[in-house]
């Protein structure tokens, strides 16, 4: 038995369309594959492509927007040809978006992919599915969109969402961390794992059931957590919530990672932070409380990241055959990192101490190995 690690990369600019597309995007990718190469590792890229309907749609006026445009297309190309994936993610707050005094200017009334109507739904995957494989096929003719994450994992009520990314010949979702809620926007706390594949109820990505749609969580883990002790005395915070000492260049990386994002984008702006209520409750919880944690490469320090793939391989070993490869999917938002520092950190210790356990894995690896034996036990 085997991990199939599948790094996936929600690839977009901030929420409220701020940002530089080259300093946060497309460069840092590009380094990134620098270290795929080295390492013999993949990726999956979420593509956001809302956002880039909304540069290609003043491309005409602008010639940086021309620039953007092309090279957003033309990096995806590169990503393909190195062995990696490219897949659907929608942001719809980028609909009817209109750029005016330098800056762009969101519907966030449209955050929400679950809150459209199914005309509009359907479009919108139908419109993004066709537009990556237009371009994506000239460089690889096999190349299949099929694989989808909401954006801001806003994908519940999930009935429509369902039906129209099956018509639309999708096979995959991957929107679900089993446990995470965020009140007003979804609630996982019912998904059917935070591991293994299942097939959609037609009516709920979370549960299981019969549809021709596959769910593919992002691996979660439910624990004890203090915020407290993690703000202000982080390497204590690790020795006890995870059991490991931290060193301190992966700590600093954490530090200054906090520090960039916050001038890149500063809290107050930040749609889905200005949503949670600060009453009493909420700062109890952050003494002591349990939660539920994402696999995230951009925020979990690498050895944390590491150990927690030990501890699943730990857990499964000596409960399936040699030839089981069970899909662990981690999340990364290569807008949130200033350095890819704690990727290559996490790509050391896995050569070193996982390097026969696990195996690097696209989406498209997972679809292959995994549809077919669910619908066979359909």
């Amino acid at each position: 038995m085997k991990l199939g690690l599948i790094l996936t990369n929600d690839w977009e600019l901030f929420g409220d369309g701020t940002g530089d597309y080259f300093e946060i995007q497309h460069n840092p990718l590009l380094n990134l594959m620098d270290i795929m190469k080295d390492y013999e590792a993949k990726i999956t890229i979420m593509a956001e492509v809302c956002q880039q309907f909304g540069f290609l749609s003043i491309f005409d006026k602008y010639d940086w927007a021309k620039k953007i445009t092309e090279s957003w297309e033309n990096i995806l190309k590169k990503i393909l040809l190195s062995g990696s994936d490219v897949q659907l993610h929608l942001h719809p707050q980028w609909l009817d978006a209109k750029f005016e005094n330098g800056k762009w200017s969101l519907n966030m009334n449209k955050w929400a992919l679950s809150s459209l109507d199914a005309e509009t739904i359907e479009n919108l995957i139908f419109k993004g599915k066709n537009y990556l494989e237009s371009f994506l096929q000239s460089v690889k003719p096999e190349y299949k969109c099929q694989a989808f994450r909401a954006g801001a994992y806003c994908i519940q009520p999930s009935d429509v969402i369902i039906l129209k990314l099956i018509k639309a010949g999708f096979l995959c979702d991957t929107s679900v961390t089993k446990g995470l809620v965020n009140e007003g926007f979804y609630d996982f706390r019912d998904a059917n794992s935070n591991l293994f594949p299942w097939l959609c109820n037609e009516n709920s990505v979370s549960k299981k059931g019969k549809s021709d749609l596959m769910e593919i969580p992002i691996y979660s883990k439910e624990m004890l957590y203090s915020k407290v002790i993690e703000k202000f005395t982080p390497s204590l915070f690790y020795s006890i919530f995870f059991g490991v000492q931290v060193p301190k260049y992966e700590l600093d990386w954490q530090k200054e990672r906090e520090s960039v994002k916050s001038k890149r984008y500063p809290r107050e702006q930040r749609f889905y932070k200005s949503k949670q209520r600060k009453n009493i409750s909420f700062y109890l919880k952050a003494i002591a409380d349990k939660t539920v944690i994402q696999l995230d490469y951009d925020y979990l320090p690498a050895t944390v990241f590491v150990k927690i793939l030990n501890e699943i391989y730990q857990n499964f070993k000596d409960k399936f055959p040699e030839d089981m490869i069970i899909p662990v999917v981690a999340s990364g938002h290569i807008k949130d990192a200033h350095t890819n520092n704690n990727l290559k950190w996490i790509f050391e210790k896995i050569k070193k101490d996982l390097n026969e356990k696990v195996v690097y894995w696209t989406l498209s690896d997972a679809i292959n190995f995994w549809y077919p034996k669910l619908k066979k036990n359909d």
